[in-house]
């Protein structure tokens, strides 16, 4: 019944987060996870994020992910900074929980944390160009906690 919950609260935080939002934005690309390894695999990527607050060039805010492949899943929720050096370049750290469906890839728990670094290039009008580094990790809650990286290139849409 938990596993059912996790989709309707991410929607629900989803869809309730735009009215508070500056800036609205879904990032959609291809992704190669697993990349240290041998056993590489490909994934689709979208993510929906909202920017709240910005301190000038400082901007934080929050949105959801979901990873999909027909190997594993990944569901999550993720804070994001955004740091913007210029008109056409920007860079943003984001971190959050989310379930990790563990079939091919033992990650050690369905609990995984996903953390990443991002490099942007503002193409005019909201769209960007970015590719972005992440690193999966359950942090430490189960014993066994290999971890994995994947590297993702993103097409960002403002809505």
């Amino acid at each position: 019944m938990r596993r059912a919950k996790m989709p309707l609260v991410l929607a629900l935080l989803i869809v309730s987060c735009p009215v508070l939002a500056q800036e609205t934005f879904v990032l959609v690309g291809p992704a190669v996870g697993n990349v240290q390894n041998k056993n590489r695999h490909l994934y689709g990527s979208v993510e929906l994020r909202h920017l709240f607050h910005s301190w000038g060039k400082l901007s934080w805010g929050a949105g959801g992910v979901l990873d999909v492949s027909s190997l594993e899943n990944y569901e999550g929720l993720n804070l994001t900074l955004q740091y913007a050096f210029s008109d056409r370049w920007s860079a943003s750290l984001t971190s959050g929980p989310g379930r990790y469906s563990d079939h091919h890839y033992d990650l050690g728990s369905h609990l995984e944390f996903r953390s990443g670094l991002e490099l942007f290039y503002h193409l005019g009008k909201g769209y960007r160009l970015g590719v972005g580094v992440f690193h999966y990790s359950n942090a430490g809650v189960a014993r066994h906690n290999p971890g994995t990286e994947s590297v993702r290139v993103a097409f960002v849409i403002p809505l």
